[in-house]
């Protein structure tokens, strides 16, 4: 009798492996900007496309999107996805004045902030553009009305961020950790729902562990790290003490690092409920962060 055949290599054979699923969303980004009328934005964003990123938010699209989705629309939703992020990080850079990201020069530094802000523009453009090319129209339909929610979401979060407070209030722990998840969590949300699975409470759990831990980057903690500024999100943090002392960066510190593990456990539970592949994937998204947190600690 012939041995069973193995399943296992026969899906390798005919499934794309994730790497490969991850050059098609590259190459889609690319060539949906190429197919834009040529501008300074287009090239900056061409520019931009080329100093890389984990595409974190790509791997849970395609994870999602396994559930609904054929290969060429997966790709779709995935790219629309990072497009939106992308911009997110192109505009953030402004704000921040951040200079290089990625070990190579943000877009603004580059080519000026008024073009990085068209750049930003033109993603969140594209963004809509590979939505469109989903050729499952109700899907199609379901994901650009989620763009638009959730871009408005990132956009309120953020400028909660950039507002400068009265003189009369101060910026409390809530506030930071309210501003926090409400410009992070919306575009892991967007990935996530891409099957058509609800993930709020996860998505903002993750969201939340996620920006505590990159705010935690741009800030160094040590004997001269007494002083916290903002918007960086540990400013408010220092800012809740009544007295500053020099420990009061280490206590903010602290408290971000005590946050982000009560987040992590939050959607280590939420994601239990997930569907394959997508819990998987969301697993290794947790075990990362969980993982950064403790080297910071």
């Amino acid at each position: 009798m012939a041995n069973a055949p193995d399943l296992s290599l026969i899906a390798a054979a005919i499934m794309p492996t994730s790497n490969d699923l991850l050059e098609k969303v590259d190459h889609f980004m690319v060539d949906l900007l190429l197919d834009l009328n040529s501008s300074p934005a287009q090239e900056a964003g061409l520019y931009h496309l080329q100093t890389g990123g984990g595409r974190m938010r790509a791997k849970l699209a395609l994870a999602s999107a396994s559930l609904r989705l054929d290969t060429s629309d997966a790709v779709a939703a995935a790219s629309a996805c990072e497009f939106l992020h992308n911009a997110s990080l192109i505009h953030d850079d402004i704000s921040d004045r951040d200079l290089f990201r990625r070990g190579h020069q943000t877009v603004w530094a580059k080519y000026g902030p008024d073009v990085a802000l068209c750049t930003g523009d033109l993603f969140l453009a594209a963004a809509f553009k590979a939505a469109t090319t989903i050729k499952h129209a109700d899907v199609a339909r379901q994901i650009t009305q989620s763009l638009a929610e959730h871009a408005a979401r990132v956009i309120g979060g953020q400028s909660l961020e950039l507002a400068t407070p009265t003189q009369s209030r101060h910026w409390r722990v809530r506030d930071y950790l309210d501003a926090t998840q409400r410009k992070t969590a919306p575009l892991i949300e967007l990935a996530i729902e891409i099957g058509g699975t609800p993930c709020r409470p996860l998505a903002e759990a993750l969201g939340l562990a996620y920006q505590i831990l990159d705010d935690l980057d741009d800030q160094p903690i040590g004997s001269s790290a007494n002083k916290i500024d903002p918007p960086h999100g540990l400013h408010a943090m220092w800012h809740h003490r009544s007295r500053v002392k020099p420990t009061d960066a280490q206590w903010a510190y602290n408290r971000c690092l005590r946050h982000v593990n009560a987040a992590l456990s939050r959607a280590n539970k939420l994601n239990q409920s997930m569907p394959e592949p997508l819990a998987t994937e969301i697993s290794y998204l947790s075990n990362q962060l969980a993982q950064k947190a403790r080297r910071s600690a």
